[in-house]
């Protein structure tokens, strides 16, 4: 084989795709075609991505592990798309990707969501499941881990914190050229995921290994009109085998009224903001029917879920149902955990119920687009804001922090992924 990955991989038993999907810019192309980034210091300047990055090239050496040297004979061990030139981690090259789209309106609640979805799943998998969830690329995941620092690591955990909202520039983005035009792409979060000791497929892990990418934008960037050429920071919603929709029930009016004397929260009083989610949610599939070639009128059966946030806030509106008393997991007879979802579509039933009485369009909109819609309340905090005496802003006190529900949406679309990582029991 002319590859050296490829080599490597017969060599040393690593697993190598047969095609790889870079995921910055999407392309597929086979691995020989993969560039390498020179790791001498001296070796900066790379056309397209400007003078302060360093050169990407198609290597002629090679050391005795099968990674590249650069032409000052340095040992390289970063690899980057031949499109967009962006690093792809290893995990991406090794492993088939599970990518997942989150969207939302502006202050809908992301980005404390993403913290605690990571967070809870890092426990989850490996205590409920004996599978392995770490970072596949810790670089790629900064902004992540800022989150649950602040969050779940305070060293002032009585004092209460807000999380930056996400821009539509910054650290979240990347600028690069694509075929010679100026872009920018969103970065997305990378986690690597495989059968870890006790697990029952243990011994298959180079076939059920995943690399999971998740991809969460500016609000901003889901409202009609700005989606472009030079913007094209949500077409992962062309590849995302399931998109999480962060819907606010905090931000409809409609809904906001029956908590009228129900709730002391911040959330549904003084902070009250209203917004037109259902308009992001059409522009959401309308983007994603045009990316997949689909017609206006078309049903996927991609999974699409409507994750109702801030569940701490309205759930009175859900009368019998304490999702904290509510167990999703099962213990199979084989002795490994299995997420019930049996449990999790009758919570989804209930929710859906609740929402259809207060918005029937934002209902029948999800379910006229996903053949497997999933109505899924979460609460990234499990407590209410509470405002801080010295600076007058209002946050949540990560002392008071009690996620519920936070890693469900990700093990439902791991389930329903097919791979055998996260087993399930269902009726369907």
């Amino acid at each position: 084989m002319s590859s050296a990955l490829q080599n490597r991989a017969r060599k040393y038993s690593v697993p190598i795709n047969s095609t790889i999907i870079c995921p910055n810019c999407w392309i597929r192309f086979p691995p020989q075609d993969i560039l390498w980034i020179a790791a001498h210091p001296s070796l900066r300047g790379d056309p397209t991505l400007g003078p302060d990055s360093a050169i990407r090239f198609l290597p002629t050496r090679f050391n005795v592990l099968g990674n590249a040297l650069d032409s000052k004979g340095a040992n390289c061990d970063r690899t980057a798309c031949p499109r967009c030139r962006l690093p792809v981690a290893r995990a991406c090259i090794e492993n088939r990707p599970i990518f997942l789209s989150i969207a939302g309106t502006p202050s809908c609640g992301k980005s404390f969501l993403l913290a605690s979805m990571s967070h809870q799943t890092r426990n989850t998998l490996p205590a409920k499941f004996k599978v392995s969830f770490q970072d596949a690329d810790p670089a790629c995941n900064l902004v992540l881990h800022g989150y649950e620092e602040q969050l779940f690591y305070s060293p002032e955990p009585s004092r209460p914190v807000r999380l930056k909202k996400t821009e539509e520039q910054g650290d979240d983005y990347v600028a690069t050229k694509l075929d010679g035009n100026l872009v920018q792409l969103v970065s997305p979060f990378l986690f690597s995921v495989k059968p870890a000791n006790g697990h029952l497929s243990e011994s298959k892990s180079d076939t059920l290994s995943r690399v999971i990418a998740m991809y969460d934008n500016a609000g901003e960037s889901f409202a009609p009109g700005r989606d472009a050429a030079d913007n094209p920071v949500t077409r992962h919603l062309g590849q995302s085998m399931a998109v999480l929709f962060c819907y606010d029930p905090m931000q409809d009016a409609r809904l906001r009224a029956k908590l009228v004397g129900k709730t002391n929260d911040l959330q549904a009083t003084s902070q009250a903001v209203n917004a037109r989610q259902e308009t992001i949610l059409y522009e959401v599939m309308q983007r994603i029917r045009k990316l997949r070639g689909m017609s206006q009128s078309e049903s996927t059966e991609r999974p699409l879920l409507l994750l109702v946030t801030k569940y701490d806030a309205w759930h009175s509106l859900l009368p019998d149902t304490d999702l904290r008393l509510v167990d999703p997991f099962i213990q199979r007879s084989d002795g490994q955990s299995a997420i019930d979802l049996r449990v999790v579509r009758e919570i989804s039933r209930r929710t859906r119920d609740m929402l259809f009485g207060t918005s029937p369009d934002l209902v029948t909109a999800v379910e006229s687009f996903s053949t497997n819609p999933w109505f899924i309340p979460v609460s990234a905090t499990g407590a209410p804001p509470k405002m801080d005496e010295a600076t007058g802003i209002s946050g949540v006190r990560p002392c008071d922090l009690q996620p519920i529900w936070c890693d469900i949406p990700l093990l439902v679309a791991m389930s329903l992924a097919g791979i055998g990582l996260v087993p399930f029991v269902d009726s369907k």
